[in-house]
């Protein structure tokens, strides 16, 4: 595990890939979440370069946390992470791939922190406008987890309760619904790609659609499965990232 501390933040990252890799991907896990959610797309990616699945500030085997952090705070400490573990060490600006409220971390990166990241990957984004309420979000989160296999629902039930914390999770909730993803993606000056599983309650195809939009260079991708689409469809989500790699290369979709 590699580390990096932001004053009273640590980001913890989970480390894999070639001994001497020549470029990186980073991976956000989602609220109350953890870096184990990256464990089937990394699989398909550690022969392609260095992958690091990172744990939030306050998430997975990073430290608890006696304060609530909101997502430009969250943004920040990755950022800080790529700098001391990635461009620090010779290689190129990373993907930086986000799902779920990781998305809207990855998104605020990417606009506060240019030049840390090569392309950006936002999977499965929450919060549209009209569902910004904890309990609207809840309903979505409850009719995805009706179709998700029980491995993956295990997973994140043990990290949200166990490794993460019920209070801190809940205050990371209020930041989930009164983020603005949409108003910051016009400041990315990277490619993005927003993706969806074909069947996700979370991330509708006209709001993924719209975030596309609003990204200077941006499109949007369906792949296969529901919300968890990195778990679901791993190869597919592989592909992305691995034509992200491609466009961060050439500075296009």
């Amino acid at each position: 595990m590699t580390r990096t501390r932001d004053g009273d933040l640590t980001v913890v990252g989970h480390v894999r890939g070639p001994a001497d890799p020549d470029r990186a991907v980073v991976l956000v896990h989602g609220v109350g979440s953890s870096a184990r959610a990256y464990r089937r797309l990394g699989d398909r990616l550690v022969a392609h370069g260095a992958v690091h699945a990172v744990d939030l500030p306050g998430y997975g085997a990073s430290p608890h946390l006696r304060r609530d952090v909101d997502i430009p705070e969250h943004a920040a400490a990755v950022a800080r992470y790529v700098h001391e573990h990635v461009l620090d060490a010779g290689l190129p600006a990373p993907v930086v791939v986000g799902h779920s409220m990781g998305a809207q971390v990855v998104g605020q990166l990417l606009a506060d922190h240019p030049g840390v990241a090569g392309a950006g990957v936002l999977v499965g984004p929450t919060a549209e406008p009209g569902t910004r309420t904890i309990a609207r979000q809840a309903m979505r989160l409850a009719a995805d987890a009706v179709g998700e296999p029980p491995g993956t629902l295990g997973v994140l039930v043990v990290d949200a309760l166990v490794r993460c914390s019920v209070p801190y999770y809940l205050g990371q909730l209020r930041h989930v619904v009164d983020h603005r993803l949409e108003q910051v993606l016009p400041r990315a000056t990277v490619p993005v790609v927003v993706v969806r599983g074909e069947r996700d309650p979370v991330a509708p195809p006209a709001w993924t659609a719209r975030l596309a939009a609003c990204a200077p260079s941006g499109r949007w991708s369906t792949v296969r499965g529901r919300h968890h689409a990195m778990d679901s469809d791993p190869d597919g989500v592989a592909r992305i990232v691995l034509d992200a790699w491609r466009a961060a290369e050439r500075g296009t979709v």
